[in-house]
């Protein structure tokens, strides 16, 4: 029988931790069932074993979750920060209409003075266009460039909503497929 020096629990022979307190019991003797149950009054803490690193460790015979750090990421797109806060909250609305409304949604946005913001969304609402234009060049081919055409332009509707979700969320973003086009910068 051996008897935890850290909290007096008793365990069997063949333990090697604590069961109550986590101690390391593989440098404690057995009691035999005599002596002094704890031998030594002051013992010296034993280092504890590593945990293994997925995420999880135990704890008093408990299983606990440990999140994992996750440093933050950097996105070299997102140039929101680049902004006046007072600037995006004042001009959401018209920086999203040159989105829904094409180049008509350019005029009236445009009659907003001094909004670096609207003037962003602006740029990328006409790099939108412009690659919506070049669309229409495959279909010239029968069949195979209307196929290319039509998923072309689903995936410019996808782009179209993304950026009016961004804009309505305050964030000024690089459109993705858009901005790694060279001559639509």
């Amino acid at each position: 029988m051996k008897t935890c020096p850290k909290c007096g629990n008793k365990l069997g022979d063949e333990a090697l931790f604590c069961n109550n307190c986590g101690f390391t019991m593989s440098n404690v003797a057995s009691d035999n069932g005599a002596g002094n149950p704890n031998p030594n009054p002051n013992p010296q803490p034993q280092p504890q074993p590593q945990a293994p690193n997925n995420g999880s460790w135990q704890n008093n015979g408990q299983q606990a979750y440990q999140q994992p750090y996750v440093a933050p990421s950097y996105d070299p797109g997102d140039h929101t920060r680049e902004f006046d806060p007072k600037d995006i909250a004042d001009n959401k609305l018209y920086a999203t209409l040159p989105y829904f409304f094409g180049i008509l949604g350019i005029i009236p946005a445009l009659l907003v003075k001094d909004s670096p913001f609207t003037e962003f969304h602006i740029k990328a609402s006409i790099r939108l266009t412009l690659a919506s234009i070049l669309l229409l060049v495959p279909c010239i081919i029968p069949v195979l460039g209307w196929i290319v055409s039509g998923i072309g332009y689903i995936v410019l509707t996808v782009l179209y909503i993304m950026a009016i979700v961004w804009v309505l969320q305050g964030k000024a973003k690089d459109i993705p497929i858009i901005s790694k086009i060279g001559f639509l910068k």
